[in-house]
């Protein structure tokens, strides 16, 4: 597997990489062609050749892109990441079945083992060389020490609230976001700031804080509510996700720009990829939506600290409270039977986890995550809650 040589130098220069990026892109003013499904850069049409094709997390779906323009065999490129929304239905092959837009990590997942099995997907039989892989931001909520799939650690993501109208506070404990996301409509919750709010839906127009979550099948709805102790059976009757506007969609602040004092959910590294847009558009060829719709990130106190979600450099500060590693899904049997599969995910030396853009930027980092590999020691794992996850580690995490 191929990929760009490496450079510290401009590891160390990505935020003023970016930023010159950035200025090029408006300077271009949009000459460059972008994908969000895989292009064929000869033509600019769909490209359904791609030998490893993968579906599913809306978080991780633009650093996928990124990598899917980047790393190649043979000089040809082998990713095929098809984005959690666009066209209701994709044919990532030819000849192969047209399915359903797998939307979220669970729902990517489940159409993974649908091909894998030659099983049906939304009502349509799929084939193993449909889908190779699924993108999920969640771990699996079941693991098996000799489960068929392997969750593969990719990077380091966190998550934190975000708000787009004023009143939010800033600053909450985990506590204080598991008290609201408990709460009954129409509950008063005193906060950690020692001020009482009202919890409540959209509907209600008393409540001073109306919690959403994302999607049903969004791995960062999963996430938090487990980060809070939650599950889906003790949320509170105040939560939603749905509003007036339709279902929130997982890092996109369009409920939030709505509805004044919601909070919901957001991935600080899609946060942060998607105020690079221009810039990564210019980098990679990429389409990077901005569907922030003015949302902030809060701060997150712990320790009695309050604890940033973004680096003063713009970059995501991997000792935020709520990290996460994401992970790249794949049928553990398979690894040993696709050279592209393997050459790509599997061990440290995996192409995705070193891979590059043009001008030597990490892929990673360009798309806001933080990297499973040091990049100065070559130390290969981060302690993420009490557990240490390792790029490219394909044995610690698997699931059926």
């Amino acid at each position: 597997m191929e990929r760009h040589a490496m450079s510290m130098h401009h590891l160390r220069g990505a935020r003023a990489l970016l930023a010159g990026a950035a200025t090029a892109a408006l300077l271009l003013g949009g000459a460059l062609g972008a994908s969000a499904d895989p292009i064929n850069p000869a033509t600019g049409q769909i490209d359904r050749a791609r030998p490893v094709d993968g579906v599913g997390s809306d978080t991780t779906q633009d650093l996928n892109n990124g990598l899917a323009a980047v790393v190649t065999n043979g000089g040809q490129l082998v990713l095929g990441s098809w984005d959690a929304t666009g066209s209701a239905t994709i044919q990532t092959r030819t000849g192969g079945a047209t399915f359903v837009r797998p939307n979220g990590s669970g729902n990517g997942v489940n159409a993974l083992k649908a091909a894998k099995t030659s099983g049906q997907w939304q009502g349509v039989t799929l084939s193993p060389s449909d889908i190779t892989f699924a993108r999920s931001s969640s771990a699996p909520s079941t693991p098996a020490a000799n489960g068929a799939y392997s969750y593969i650690p990719l990077a380091v993501d966190a998550v934190t609230y975000a708000s787009a109208t004023a009143g939010v506070p800033d600053g909450l404990t985990k506590a204080d976001l598991t008290a609201i996301y408990s709460a009954s409509n129409g509950q008063n919750v005193a906060l950690s700031n020692g001020q009482t709010y009202t919890i409540g839906l959209q509907s209600n127009t008393n409540a001073d804080i109306v919690p959403f979550l994302p999607q049903t099948g969004s791995g960062t709805r999963s996430f938090f509510i487990g980060q809070l102790g939650l599950s889906e059976t003790t949320l509170g009757s105040a939560v939603a996700w749905t509003y007036t506007g339709g279902s929130v969609q997982e890092h996109d602040g369009a409920a939030l720009a709505a509805v004044p004092g919601s909070i919901v959910p957001f991935s600080i590294a899609q946060h942060v990829a998607q105020g690079n847009a221009d810039a990564l558009t210019t980098l990679y060829g990429v389409d990077v939506q901005d569907r922030r719709h003015g949302a902030v990130l809060h701060a997150v106190t712990s320790g009695g600290s309050a604890v940033e979600p973004v680096n003063t450099d713009g970059t995501l500060n991997t000792a935020f409270p709520i990290a996460r590693p994401v992970f790249t899904v794949v049928q553990f049997a398979e690894i040993s039977t696709n050279a592209n599969l393997a050459s790509a995910f599997v061990g440290a030396g995996g192409a995705v986890y070193s891979a590059v853009s043009d001008e030597d930027s990490f892929t990673i980092e360009d798309f806001g995550f933080g990297s499973l590999i040091n990049r100065e020691t070559g130390v290969n794992g981060v302690p993420i809650n009490g557990v240490t996850y390792r790029a490219g580690d394909t044995t610690s995490l698997r699931s059926n």
